[in-house]
């Protein structure tokens, strides 16, 4: 069922989610979410993800919750997910930038769905 962006902004209640980070960064706007979702963080997409700073704080904060990600990555996909392979497809060479980012962009695509009318 199709949600909007304040349903889901007001079932966000603990505030320290990525996906609360994502919609507080959105500030009411769904495109800034689209973009996160389709084209990801490179080229500074991402507010407050441009600097391997910011990464590095965000993965500091969010480690937990990022293999969490993971783990349902890979029962999503029935094999482990191969982050240096996928590290190495995009040019990435710094782990937690490349966490961060895609912790990020996996629920960035998450609220899309949830906002995108699926009947």
């Amino acid at each position: 069922m199709k949600k909007t962006l304040k349903e889901l902004q007001d079932a966000e209640q603990d505030g320290g989610s990525i996906r609360s980070v994502i919609l507080d960064d959105a500030g009411g706007e769904v495109s800034y979410i689209k973009d996160a979702a389709e084209h990801g963080c490179v080229g500074g997409n991402c507010s407050g993800l441009v600097y391997y700073a910011d990464t590095h704080a965000f993965y500091a904060k969010h480690a937990e919750e990022i293999d969490e990600l993971l783990g349902e990555l890979e029962e999503q996909m029935g094999d482990p997910y191969d982050i240096g392979a996928n590290m190495k497809r995009l040019g990435q060479s710094d782990l937690r930038n490349f966490l961060a980012w895609m912790a990020y962009e996996v629920r960035a695509q998450e609220i899309m769905r949830e906002l995108e009318d699926e009947e």
